[in-house]
């Protein structure tokens, strides 16, 4: 698929996320996340941009930016090549540490910016690598508690919205996060507008001017029926055998195929198909992410699943 432009816009917030190469590991031991810490901190140093939130996973990084008069790719491409030059020298390894070029949602600040915050420190339970964040040490959740002290992370930009004093800002910023133990992944947080927006109309609107990037607004959006159909001709697999019981590779990758169509068209999230399939969204979840690995390195199926996105659309548009 053809990459989007960036949009830069000093002050945005933006939720940034980077990938191991092929999901592969990019933190092995603590001395790893030590070093990533280490360099994200002499960036925000050296460009001034603000950090919010961020949450070192195995092979995933989350960060949570308010971009400066530094555009986040330039950001980004520093710290991730500096990060590859050390895992590469620790580690005996070589080649590219992280999967492609990072992806980086605008996010509609008053909407988003709690949810974010929470959403990424609670990464680590949902994950299942520790029972509570404050037991995980590779996120800011600590830092928010007064746990552990880190200039560079910029919890007053978001504690004195729950309290002017610090301390009860504190204690009422953690019952926020303990109130989300319960949420599995939180597919609105990744419904982008044009794949780069996280915003209603307005904001869209406004983003677009002030970028002067042109923005694709979602038109008329498939039926899940209407999908299931296109899936059925692409695939040879009868919408009633999508939903049949079993692991048959057949109706397996045409179930995964769905996903992708209703992520790209805006048709349903992964929950609802899932649902509609009768299967489980973390293993539909888990599926889906293979075959967006693969499709990044196939030109061919990338043409293919294109043709197929602009059918369902031109379908919708049609009614």
């Amino acid at each position: 698929m053809a990459r989007k432009p960036r949009i830069n816009l000093p002050g945005g917030l933006y939720h940034v996320l980077a990938r191991g190469n092929q999901r592969r590991l990019i933190f092995r031991d603590p001395r790893d996340y030590r070093a990533y810490l280490d360099r994200l901190s002499r960036y925000q140093e050296r460009y001034s941009f603000t950090l919010l939130a961020y949450a070192l996973m195995p092979n995933h990084v989350h960060l949570l930016i308010e971009a400066g008069a530094v555009p986040l790719s330039r950001i980004m491409q520093g710290l991730q090549q500096s990060y590859t030059q050390y895992f590469n020298k620790a580690h005996r390894t070589v080649g590219h540490c992280f999967q492609g070029r990072f992806k980086a949602f605008l996010c509609d600040r008053d909407a988003y910016l709690l949810a974010l915050v929470r959403y990424l420190h609670l990464n680590p339970v949902r994950a299942g690598m520790s029972e509570t964040p404050e037991a995980y040490p590779w996120s800011s959740h600590r830092h928010y508690l007064g746990q552990a002290m880190a200039p560079w992370v910029a919890t007053e930009v978001v504690l004195p919205r729950f309290a002017r004093s610090p301390k009860p800002a504190a204690r009422a910023y953690r019952e926020f996060v303990r109130a989300g133990l319960g949420e599995g992944h939180r597919d609105d947080l990744y419904a982008a507008v044009d794949q780069r927006i996280l915003g209603d109309d307005d904001f869209v609107e406004d983003a677009e001017r002030r970028s002067g990037r042109r923005i694709e607004r979602p038109g008329a959006r498939p039926s899940v029926d209407m999908l299931m159909r296109v899936v059925s001709a692409a695939t040879g697999i009868a919408p009633h055998t999508m939903r049949s019981p079993g692991r048959a590779r057949g109706p397996a990758a045409a179930r995964v195929l769905l996903a992708y169509l209703a992520r790209v068209t805006g048709a349903a999230s992964l929950r609802a198909i899932a649902a509609h399939v009768d299967r489980s969204p973390v293993t539909l979840s888990v599926l889906l992410r293979r075959f967006e690995d693969k499709l990044g390195t196939d030109t061919e199926r990338q043409r293919q699943v294109k043709a197929l996105v602009k059918s369902c659309l031109a379908a919708a548009r049609s009614i």
